[in-house]
């Protein structure tokens, strides 16, 4: 089996082998030290948007559910999903004594 190996990676072709740790580091940053830096209000604004595009995702995800819940799923108008007495009376049946 060790001599397999062996002849595998003799008839490797040259192309496929990677340049060494400081070639391939030069090559990948890609010239970043000459990227034009954004201004710190930029960086802070990009920094919010990225770190709350979950949380927003997420919000939308549940009013969507909500919607189909109650539109598509309990035939009901659709309208009402979004009004507070639909959901105080929802809570009024399950959490009633009787």
């Amino acid at each position: 089996m060790t001599d397999e190996r062996a002849v595998l990676s003799r008839s490797a072709p040259k192309s496929q082998e990677k340049p060494p740790v400081e070639e391939r580091s030069k090559a990948e940053s890609g010239g970043q030290s000459e990227k034009k830096q954004r201004s710190k209000g930029a960086r802070i604004t990009f920094w919010i948007l990225r770190k709350s595009i979950v949380p927003v995702i997420m919000v939308i995800m549940l009013i969507t559910g909500l919607y189909v819940g109650y539109a598509v799923v309990g035939k009901q108008p659709g309208g009402e999903v979004f009004q507070w007495s639909t959901w105080q009376h929802m809570y009024d049946l399950v959490f009633s004594d009787t």
